[in-house]
């Protein structure tokens, strides 16, 4: 992932995926994303907004991610928003409707990254207080993800609700 160096001389770095500023201590926007996981994974207070987690930062660095992935994200998380999805850490759809999905999957578009992924990063997530902030800024910045890629919502709408039944 290519990082640029700051006005003052490299002491904060910013993704050029997302325009994160990488906070100091992390070489990567991809480290802080495992820390905010790695919070997620090991407390049960925080793991309920992880699906979000993982949608919002892959939409943000599909050229990390795979760009096959994004319509894969916007889906999931139009289902998440807008269809009051479960977004904990191991929620799943039902039976059927996976198996359903999954016959989809492979059919899904190559949707364009937009020029600005969003007016959060997972930089505004990391640091977090507790459980109830936490989930707070994770679904702010899903919502800003999810804004930025308004041109690919009628596509996530239309297979979100295919899958919400």
């Amino acid at each position: 992932m290519a990082l640029e160096n700051d006005k003052f001389g490299g002491a904060e770095r910013v993704c050029a995926m997302c325009g994160a500023p990488v906070p100091a201590g992390f070489e990567r926007c991809r480290a802080v994303f495992e820390e905010v996981c790695a919070r997620e994974y090991s407390d049960p207070a925080f793991q309920g907004v992880h699906l979000l987690t993982v949608d919002a930062y892959a939409l943000q660095h599909s050229d990390e991610c795979g760009p096959r992935s994004n319509a894969f994200h916007l889906m999931r998380l139009c289902l998440l928003l807008e269809h009051d999805g479960d977004p904990r850490l191991g929620a799943r759809p039902p039976r059927a409707q996976a198996k359903a999905f999954e016959h989809d999957l492979r059919g899904f578009p190559f949707l364009t990254p937009p020029s600005r992924p969003g007016t959060l990063t997972v930089a505004d997530v990391i640091g977090a207080q507790d459980s109830a902030e936490h989930s707070e800024r994770v679904w702010r910045w899903a919502r800003s993800v999810w804004d930025a890629w308004e041109p690919h919502h009628a596509w996530a709408r239309e297979t979100a609700q295919r899958h919400a039944r």
